[in-house]
C-alpha cells in the first residue's frame, strides 16, 4: 500500500510540472514578432549611441525622415545597425510607419507574360524542348521565370542595386536604404546656413612664415570646410573666395544680412616665442555664441593632433559686431616648428574640416 501511495504522489508531481512551467521556446518566438518593424525619426536630430543609455559613446546623427528597423528594445532605447555596428536611439522619438508582415503570407505576383517569353526561349534553345514543346512543367517556367524578376522581397538603393530584407518581412513599398537597416534620406546639416570666413587676403597677407601667408592657409582650409560641411547638406557661402581684401565691416555685414545660422572665421596665429603652440576657440556673445564654440572646439580636440588652448571671450570685430552665432579660430601656430609643418598639409586642414563639421552636427543637435 506504501509503494502505491508513492507512485501516485510520483505521477502527481510529474504532471505538475509539466502544466505549471512555462514553455520558454513558444515565449521566444512570440517575441520575435514584434521585431523589425520599420520606424521613421520624427525629431529633429536623433544621437545614436554605442549602448542605451544617455552616457554612451556617440555613433552618429539621424534626421527627421530616416527609416529604421528595430531589432530590440531595452528600457525605452531600440537597437538597429549603422555602418555594420549594432546602435542604440531613444524610442519616444521614432514612429511606427510600417507592421512587420510575414513572406509566407503574402504571394508574390506572377508576370504570365514574362514567364511566356521565357518559355519560347527555353523552348528554342534544345531540341529536346522542342520535343516536349506543347506543355512545359507549370513549376518549371515559374522558376525559370523567376530569374529575371526583381526579389519582391528587396528594396532599391541609390546605385540601383537591390538589398535584402532581413529573412521573413516584406517592405510595402519601394524606398532607398543603405547597407544595413538605415535608410538616410536626409543629411545631418540640410536646411543650415554656413558663412566661412577665412581670415586676411589680398594686401592683407596676415601673418607671414617662410614665404607662407596666412592668407593661402585660411583660405585653402575654408574650402576643405566648405567640402565637408556640403557633404553633410549644410549650404555654405564665404566672405571670400579667393585672394581678395574684404573688409572686416563688409564680412559682419555678410553675416548679419543673410540668413546665418553661424559663422566661422579661420585663421592661424603667431607670436614671438617659438615655444607657443595650439588651437584656441573664440567667441564674444555668451547668449548666441557660447555653446557653438565649446562644441567646434571638443570636435577638433577630438580630431586634431594639437595642444588645447581652450575656449576664450575676446572682443574681435567680427565677433562683437556680429548678430549671429559666430566663432574665430586659431588653428595652430606659425611660429610654432612643430604647427607650422603640419598646418600646412592637406592632411591636417581635412582633419580640421571634419571636426569641425562634427562640432556643428553635435552643435544644431543640441539646438
Amino acid at each position: 500500500m506504501r509503494k502505491i501511495l508513492l507512485m501516485f504522489l510520483l505521477i502527481g508531481t510529474v504532471f505538475a510540472l509539466f502544466f505549471v512551467t512555462p514553455n520558454k521556446s513558444v515565449h521566444a518566438e512570440a517575441n520575435g514578432h514584434e521585431d523589425h518593424q520599420l520606424f521613421e525619426v520624427k525629431t529633429k536630430f536623433l544621437t545614436m549611441r554605442t549602448a542605451p543609455d544617455e552616457g554612451a559613446e556617440i555613433v552618429g546623427h539621424l534626421v527627421v525622415g530616416n527609416k529604421l528597423r528595430t531589432f530590440e528594445e531595452f528600457n525605452g532605447w531600440v537597437k538597429t545597425f549603422y555602418a555594420g555596428q549594432p546602435v542604440w536611439v531613444m524610442k519616444e522619438h521614432i514612429s511606427l510607419i510600417e507592421e512587420q508582415v510575414h513572406v509566407e503570407e503574402i504571394e508574390p505576383e506572377f508576370d504570365e507574360e514574362q514567364a511566356a517569353t521565357k518559355e519560347v526561349e527555353d523552348k528554342k534553345s534544345t531540341a529536346e524542348s522542342h520535343q516536349k514543346s506543347n506543355s512545359f512543367d507549370k513549376k518549371e517556367v515559374s522558376e525559370n521565370a523567376q530569374e529575371n524578376f526583381t526579389n519582391p522581397f528587396s528594396i532599391k538603393q541609390e546605385n540601383n542595386e537591390y538589398a535584402d530584407i532581413p529573412t521573413g518581412y516584406l517592405e510595402a513599398k519601394e524606398m532607398k536604404i543603405s547597407e544595413n537597416t538605415i535608410m538616410i534620406t536626409k543629411q545631418e546639416l540640410e536646411g543650415v546656413e554656413i558663412l566661412l570666413d577665412p581670415g586676411h587676403g589680398g594686401k592683407d597677407s596676415g601673418a607671414t612664415k617662410d614665404k607662407i601667408f596666412e592668407k593661402n592657409l585660411a583660405l585653402s582650409t575654408a574650402k576643405k570646410v566648405a567640402e565637408k560641411l556640403s557633404q553633410a547638406g549644410a549650404s555654405v557661402h564665404y566672405t571670400r573666395e579667393n585672394d581678395t581684401f574684404i573688409s572686416l565691416e563688409n564680412r559682419v555685414r555678410k553675416s548679419n544680412s543673410h540668413q546665418t545660422d553661424a559663422f566661422i572665421s579661420l585663421h592661424f596665429d603667431y607670436f614671438n616665442d617659438p615655444e607657443a603652440n595650439g588651437v584656441s576657440t573664440y567667441f564674444y556673445n555668451h547668449g548666441t555664441s557660447k555653446a557653438l564654440a565649446n562644441e567646434i572646439h571638443s570636435a577638433l580636440m577630438d580630431g586634431i593632433p594639437m595642444a588645447d588652448r581652450g575656449v576664450r571671450t575676446a572682443d574681435y570685430y567680427v565677433l562683437v559686431n556680429n548678430l549671429k552665432p559666430s566663432v574665430l579660430l586659431e588653428l595652430g601656430f606659425m611660429t610654432s616648428p612643430t604647427d607650422f609643418e603640419k598646418i600646412q598639409t592637406e592632411e591636417y586642414q581635412d582633419k580640421v574640416a571634419k571636426a569641425i563639421t562634427d562640432g556643428l552636427v553635435n552643435y544644431f543637435n543640441q539646438n
